[in-house]
């Protein structure tokens, strides 16, 4: 997950294995670089408020909306006619007070009431690495309580998309049910084989906050070997991972240069 404004139209390959193809560049590109009904699974993470400041004014900021739309068009356009579209987006604090805005809901709203896209399901993700209420609010002001939980949206053009949810029974403990939505994944242990001699400042944060599991979790689910699975917005990489070790083939991409490179030394690590 970049948290930067895209601009520009270049896409460059920066790491490629045997399944998959890593880039740097804008999202858009890169998507309209893939062909057409190819993928079975766009798996992703952007940034929660896109490349806006999140306001009281505005909780349910419309041009979220629009910056959305942008890309679930061509998420539309890649995946296969009965493919699934799985985004984790959450709702935000505002910058000016300690206020909740709703922009992922205002969103998501949107592209159901047109009909285009429908909700299959949410997921709960427990990952108290998440999101941070400002310490005013929380550490000091004692007003406000840590987020601690995410949502993962399902979505596709038709209700009828293959899965199988006995792939995930593994990923389940204690706190759900054996096929459960809520889902306490969030353990980084899965990305430790990935993380030798990637900068500890930015590897160790972001493993946690989207740690393997995650994407796996989804791929496995809702792909079968050999798959194609897509994420515009990947980070440091845990989707490319996860497709890899699954055996699914995958074309990710992120516009940030720094999170780039930790992707591909996290992807070389595998020829080691």
């Amino acid at each position: 997950m970049s948290a930067r404004t895209e601009t520009g139209s270049t896409v460059r390959t920066v790491a490629a294995t045997a399944a998959g193809t890593l880039t740097q560049g804008d999202a858009t590109a890169f998507l309209r670089s893939l062909p057409a009904a190819g993928a079975r699974l766009v798996v992703t993470s952007p940034w929660f408020t896109g490349p806006y400041e999140p306001s009281s004014d505005d909780p349910t900021n419309p041009a979220f909306g629009d910056w959305l739309d942008g890309y679930m068009a061509e998420f539309a356009r890649v995946l296969r006619p009965d493919g699934s579209v799985v985004i984790e987006t959450g709702c935000s604090w505002a910058r000016d007070r300690p206020v909740r805005t709703v922009q992922n809901l205002a969103a998501i709203s949107r592209l159901l009431a047109r009909g285009d896209w429908h909700l299959l399901q949410e997921f709960y993700w427990y990952n108290p690495e998440l999101l941070d209420a400002r310490d005013e609010w929380v550490t000091e002001g004692r007003i406000r309580l840590h987020d601690c939980v995410t949502t993962w949206f399902w979505l596709a053009r038709t209700p009828d998309v293959p899965v199988d949810t006995r792939r995930v029974r593994g990923f389940q403990n204690y706190l759900t049910q054996p096929f459960g939505n809520f889902l306490t994944m969030g353990d980084s242990a899965a990305d430790y084989p990935y993380l030798d001699g990637v900068p500890e400042r930015l590897s160790r944060a972001d493993a946690d906050r989207f740690p393997v599991a995650a994407p796996l979790y989804f791929i496995r689910l809702l792909t079968e070997e050999g798959e194609r699975v897509v994420d515009p917005f990947c980070g440091i990489g845990s989707t490319a991972l996860a497709a890899e070790s699954a055996g699914r083939e995958w074309s990710c991409n992120d516009f940030s240069a720094e999170a780039i490179d930790i992707a591909k030394q996290r992807i070389d690590s595998l020829r080691k």
